[in-house]
């Protein structure tokens, strides 16, 4: 996590939460853009091999090389777009409103589900902690959801944790975090999670960081 008088950021399961003093988004880790990366570099190629081997290529193969530019270009350089400076969740203090927002194609721009601030119920977290598995062993990867809950009960997911059981209570604290400045920025109801009496027994020291609410 950094922290800076104006601006800090929250990591998130691929994908982090820039949270000032205005607003919150929830956008693409970094890394993701190798993938739209790779993708303009292979396109690039097959532009570089229709224009260098024209004359020698089979049709076929001239047909298909032409295909994939066409196609996987501009994929590329939307997806490369969206992974800078697209999100996938906006909320804005002084608009009194969160977005959904629509990913890839519609570069995270486009709104997929507004709520004003009025018709937020609650934000909550909650997690997988102590699910078990067919087996009945506990999963080895624990997931938590940062949700906002309308006026009407409708649960909206605004972003995801994700880590390996032993990382568990850190990754909690990063979701409650984010779940607390969400609730702070609209003036909402928080319900932090915190990991069930057995597994802070289990974790002697760990109990003292832990909010009251069970996961």
């Amino acid at each position: 996590m950094t922290t800076s008088p104006e601006r800090r950021t929250i990591p998130l399961h691929r994908a982090y939460a820039a949270i000032t003093p205005d607003t919150i988004a929830v956008r693409p880790s970094r890394s993701s853009a190798i993938v739209p990366v790779v993708q303009g570099l292979l396109a690039l190629l097959a532009v570089w091999v229709l224009a260098t081997f024209m004359d020698v290529l089979p049709l076929w193969l001239l047909g298909a090389l032409l295909l994939f530019a066409i196609v996987a270009g501009p994929t590329a350089v939307l997806g490369f777009v969206y992974q800078v400076a697209g999100s996938a969740f906006l909320m804005e203090r002084p608009k009194g409103t969160c977005r959904w927002q629509q990913g890839f194609l519609g570069l995270g721009l486009g709104t997929q589900e507004l709520v004003p601030f009025a018709r937020i119920q609650r934000i909550e977290v909650g997690g997988d902690f102590a699910e078990e598995l067919p087996s009945g062993d506990l999963q080895d990867v624990v997931r938590w959801e940062v949700r906002l809950v309308k006026d009407n009960d409708r649960v909206l997911v605004v972003a995801q944790v994700s880590a390996a059981r032993p990382l568990a209570t850190e990754a909690l604290g990063r979701a409650n975090d984010l779940a607390t400045a969400l609730g702070e920025m609209a003036g909402a109801p928080v319900v932090v999670a915190a990991l069930p009496a057995w597994a802070i027994d289990a974790a002697p020291g760990a109990a003292e960081d832990q909010p009251a609410v069970e996961a």
